[in-house]
């Protein structure tokens, strides 16, 4: 008798894509930087479990270490929005002008969070825009509404995943109990999952000289 051997399982054409992976991974790292940094800014304004990690180390020590850990760490922030916003922006620019308004309003959060917590103090130049990044959070979630409707070939489950994005920034909020730090949490998860799902691009054909 021949024993046979299965063969391994292949991946998902989109997740064969080292490329893709590489993606996935960004937005995944960016989610993370976000979970690191929560005990170090929300302490105070955090759920439970925040306040109990702030008093562990290392991120007892790293908030003893600043004299503002809730403006330093806070503005670190910025870091996750850049990293999912650059994670999404190559493959949701396939999805028209939706799709791209999503990315970048993410990407604009790199920017936005960073002023917003250096100008926590109210002697501060730009103090109107403490906070601006609530509001942004709020367009990012009404972007992905607009990424669903002009992803029209993309999957159904793609697509419904974009239109609830604002539930998801929620959730985040009520997980953790802050913002932006929940809300980018449950973002960098929903791309991850978006980058895992949405179509891969069409190899372009090649251009023959002329003679």
């Amino acid at each position: 008798m021949t024993t046979r051997t299965r063969a391994a399982p292949t991946p998902p054409p989109e997740l064969a894509d080292p490329v893709r992976r590489g993606r996935i991974a960004l937005s995944l790292a960016g989610g993370l930087w976000a979970l690191l940094l929560l005990p170090l800014t929300a302490a105070d304004w955090g759920a439970p479990w925040v306040a109990a990690l702030s008093r562990l180390e290392p991120w007892r020590a790293l908030r003893g270490a600043v004299d503002d850990p809730y403006v330093v760490f806070g503005a670190l922030t910025g870091v996750s929005f850049l990293a999912i916003g650059a994670a999404l922006l190559p493959d949701l620019r396939r999805a028209r002008w939706g799709g791209t308004v999503f990315a970048v309003t993410v990407l604009l959060g790199a920017i936005i969070t960073p002023v917003s917590y250096l100008s926590t103090p109210p002697t501060a130049p730009l103090h109107v825009l403490w906070g601006a990044e609530g509001p942004l959070l709020v367009v990012i979630g009404l972007a992905g509404v607009l990424a669903a409707v002009s992803a029209r070939r993309w999957r159904r489950w793609v697509r419904a995943l974009l239109a609830v994005t604002l539930v998801v920034l929620v959730a985040g909020v009520l997980a953790t109990g802050y913002y932006p730090h929940g809300p980018l949490i449950a973002l960098s998860l929903e791309a991850a999952v978006l980058l895992g799902g949405a179509p891969r691009a069409r190899p372009t054909a090649a251009v023959r000289p002329r003679r």
